[in-house]
């Protein structure tokens, strides 16, 4: 393989950047604002950093499980689309919001139910679990408006629609935001609420996002718009295949992030100080992992659609310069990331000892953040062609055989610093990059799935 078959020409980086920059801009202003969250609600105390990160840990998980049901059928979606089947569009569009009711229904009854008994996993400070509590207690409501949008947005994007979805988010951001100052300090004479003005603030800004959204269904999205009566209507052979597909990827979200959530309880057994470092890690190192949103539309647009044309070659070229140009522009973010580790943190009124742990965390993303977007775009690519297999294996089976017990053990049997044994845990993404790249090299990825047929993979 030479160097020029993994650069493409100025048509393969401008259609590239027109449906991947929005997404990176839309979730870089994201992570923006959430820098800003978790520095507002650090300003009151350190505990609260942790209170709301417990909860937030907890969402996360439930975030992951709805984005791997809806990604699943967001692989047909982008195939549909791409072969200009737009009934069946409108059926995994269909069975992407009866998959949004229902993780909200359990994620309710979760919540409401086990909500103190999964706090305490991570914290045994009674002060800390009564504030976490009083938050999740606000923004479980904030699960609904938040399910349907990823569901509408979702189908956007798998159709290379982007750009709107910019200004939605802009929009719920800016409420967001605005909201936390006001409700959080009681600025301009609102009441000072602290971390339930947070909790508000956040369940009022899914609200605004979820209206706009619905807006931009109704006025853009003709092709998979559906009336609530047709709901159901989901031919048998559409919606076994969408849960053959679903079920693996919803499966691997569940283990992922409850693997993830793993090693957050085993950093926090080093104490609460270590639990907010981590927190503190991951909202600053966000700035720049933001690039993995434009790596994964671009491939669910340049390869998906594209094998839903049956264009099997050009998708399987476009693959591999998009996993080239995900590791050179993540080396790229690294160095920038690395910069910003030496000043960065002194806009957070934490103890000195949270300070360094999160600066060696940060620095240590900044070097392995090309290992991390060469995995993404190997776990998208794989995706795109309906492999869900190897994108189980590679990432949560990986992650549940390897990482998290390599964390266990050092949580429980070892007396070494968090550091330390964050550092190991991301050493493991290295031979996953490896496993995942054989499976890559199989090509069982390469096929059209809108068509329904039985497409010999190519060869890589």
């Amino acid at each position: 393989m030479n160097i020029k078959s993994l650069i493409g020409d100025k048509k393969f980086y401008r259609n590239l950047f027109t449906v991947a920059l929005p997404i990176v801009a839309q979730q870089l202003i994201t992570s923006s604002v959430q820098l800003v969250d978790n520095v507002m609600v650090g300003s009151l105390e350190e505990s609260a950093i942790v209170s709301v990160s417990t909860v937030n840990q907890l969402y996360f998980v439930m975030m992951l499980i709805t984005f791997g049901a809806i990604g699943g059928a967001g692989i047909y979606s982008a195939q549909y689309f791409g072969s200009k089947d737009f009934d069946k569009l409108k059926q995994t569009f269909r069975f992407k919001v009866m998959t949004a009711l229902t993780v909200f229904v359990v994620s309710f009854v979760i919540f409401t139910f086990f909500g103190r008994g999964l706090i305490s996993l991570f914290t045994s400070n009674p002060e800390t679990i009564n504030n976490a509590m009083a938050y999740l207690k606000i923004i479980r409501f904030g699960i609904l408006p938040w399910v349907l949008t990823i569901a509408i947005a979702n189908t956007f994007r798998d159709m290379g629609i982007t750009k709107p979805l910019l200004f939605i988010s802009i929009g719920a951001i800016l409420t967001n935001t605005a909201l936390n100052a006001l409700l959080i300090f009681g600025l301009f004479g609102f009441p000072k609420l602290g971390i339930i003005g947070a909790a508000y603030a956040t369940l009022i800004a899914r609200c605004v996002e979820f209206s706009l959204s619905l807006i931009l269904l109704k006025r853009k999205g003709i092709q998979f718009d559906t009336k609530l009566k047709d709901l159901f209507k989901i031919d048998k052979k559409v919606l076994t295949a969408i849960f053959a597909m679903a079920l693996p990827l919803m499966l691997n979200e569940t283990l992922w992030s409850t693997g993830q959530t793993m090693f957050m309880q085993a950093y926090s057994l080093r104490g609460e100080y270590a639990f907010a470092a981590q927190n503190i890690t991951g909202a600053i190192s966000q700035l720049v992992f933001v690039t993995f949103g434009g790596v994964a539309t671009g491939i669910a647009v340049l390869v998906g659609n594209t094998l839903g044309r049956n264009e099997l070659e050009e998708a399987k070229d476009n693959a591999r310069k998009l996993i080239a140009f995900a590791v050179f522009f993540a080396a790229c973010m690294g160095v920038l990331l690395f910069i910003l580790s030496f000043f960065v943190l002194d806009i957070y009124r934490v103890s000195e000892e949270t300070k360094a742990i999160a600066m060696f965390n940060i620095r240590v993303n900044a070097i392995f953040i090309p290992v991390y977007s060469f995995n993404v775009a190997l776990y998208f690519t794989l995706r795109s062609g309906g492999d869900t297999k190897s994108t189980l294996l590679m990432d949560s089976v990986y992650m549940w055989v390897v990482a998290v017990p390599i964390a266990f053990v050092m949580s429980r049997f070892t007396d070494w610093p968090v550091t330390i044994m964050f550092l190991i845990v991301q050493l493991t993404d290295i031979p996953k990059g490896l496993f995942g790249l054989s499976r890559y090299r199989k090509g069982y990825w390469i096929k059209n799935l809108a068509k329904n047929e039985d497409i010999m993979a190519i060869k890589a």
